[in-house]
């Protein structure tokens, strides 16, 4: 099943709009803003100009799926960042004039955005985040350290994850809009093992004072918010590594089809030939999958278990399948300059961010024994 079909007819321009610009504009460019490892701010803004983020979870399903094809899964996840947490958090929190500030700039690829919660001791586990944002007279004074966010050394605004209060994670967790340029907050880009043009930095936050509408949200019920991004990321998230590892794994067959060992195409082998149809099986499944989770959560039902699925078992299935890339390649593939390498290096992410493994099957193994 394409991506087309998934949608309809309804969006197919939309499509073919979208496939275009992925093979026109990003693709050409991935290798380079790869050289560089940086991610490229300029390139996110012409994408939101293009009109290619939005709210519509069908379009950003779409772009989930074509994205990646531009050989640049970096870049895809700064996009994704856009569209899946930082425009939702806006739509479904923010005032009035935080939207018109933000989401709207955003949408319109004028204005950049990142969501910080993650912090060196505490990423799955919420209950161990350690920013504050201590009430005053006029607003908050908010104080922390976050690590790893994706799109922060770009962004123009954070969504912050800070605690307002003494209780429980459940109860105290708050979100805040803060610009990324404010008096206080000090951006470091961080270098990664892979994914590096997704534009990871650490945000220190020191005695950073914020006005009472820096409150996205209500005070409190951010807990709550977090975790349904959360899901969102991995519901697009598998969407995408499915098509990702695709693209890769028919790379790797055109190539084993015109590379010749022992008198005979590499293709031609039993061994080769099982492990891509393994593969293909492996790929199929998990696209049929995660389709039925989207189409779950598109319609309004519960999909929170077929989602932490998603996040075992399509992200481990493409890890494999870019595993298997850097195999048939041989000495090749191992080279640091080889794609197949660098996709190696990105995929090595997909059992860490957004929910490791092992919490996802706590999460499966509550729906099926309590």
């Amino acid at each position: 099943m394409t991506p087309h079909a998934l949608v309809g007819t309804r969006h197919a321009g939309f499509h073919r709009r979208l496939r275009t610009y992925v093979q026109q504009r990003i693709g050409p460019r991935a290798e380079s803003w790869e050289r560089d490892a940086r991610c490229p701010r300029a390139a996110l803004l012409a994408f939101g100009r293009a009109g290619f983020l939005s709210l519509d979870p069908w379009r950003t399903a779409l772009v989930a799926e074509e994205l990646p094809r531009g050989d640049s899964l970096g870049f895809a996840l700064a996009a994704f960042v856009q569209a899946s947490l930082v425009a939702p958090l806006f739509a479904r929190l923010g005032r009035p004039r935080q939207r018109e500030q933000w989401l709207t700039p955003l949408l319109s690829g004028r204005r950049l955005g990142a969501v910080a919660v993650t912090e060196p001791q505490a990423g799955s586990d919420l209950a161990g985040i350690g920013a504050r944002a201590e009430r005053t007279r006029d607003g908050f004074v908010l104080n922390g350290l976050k690590t790893y966010i994706t799109a922060a050394s770009v962004a123009d605004v954070l969504i912050v994850a800070a605690k307002t209060g003494t209780e429980t994670a459940h109860r105290s967790l708050s979100l805040f809009v803060v610009p990324a340029r404010a008096r206080g907050v000090t951006v470091e880009p961080q270098r990664m093992l892979g994914l590096n043009t997704s534009g990871p930095a650490s945000v220190h936050l020191t005695d950073v004072h914020l006005g009472k509408d820096a409150l996205l949200g209500r005070e409190g019920d951010g807990f709550a918010w977090i975790l349904e991004g959360l899901n969102r990321e991995r519901l697009f998230g598998g969407l995408a590594v499915v098509a990702w590892a695709e693209h890769a794994l028919a790379r790797a067959r055109a190539w084993a089809a015109g590379r010749t060992a022992f008198g005979a195409r590499v293709s031609s082998f039993q061994a080769v030939r099982h492990r891509f149809a393994e593969l293909a099986a492996s790929l199929e499944a998990a696209r049929q999958l995660n389709y039925a989770t989207f189409r779950r959560w598109t319609d309004g039902r519960g999909a929170a278990r077929e989602i932490a699925m998603m996040k075992v078992f399509s992200y481990r299935t493409a890890a494999d399948a870019i595993d298997a890339c850097v195999q048939v390649h041989g000495g090749a593939g191992y080279l640091d300059s080889h794609w197949a390498s660098r996709h190696y290096r990105d995929a090595r992410a997909l059992s860490i961010a957004a929910g490791t493994p092992e919490v996802m099957k706590d999460v499966i193994a509550a729906y099926l024994l309590w």
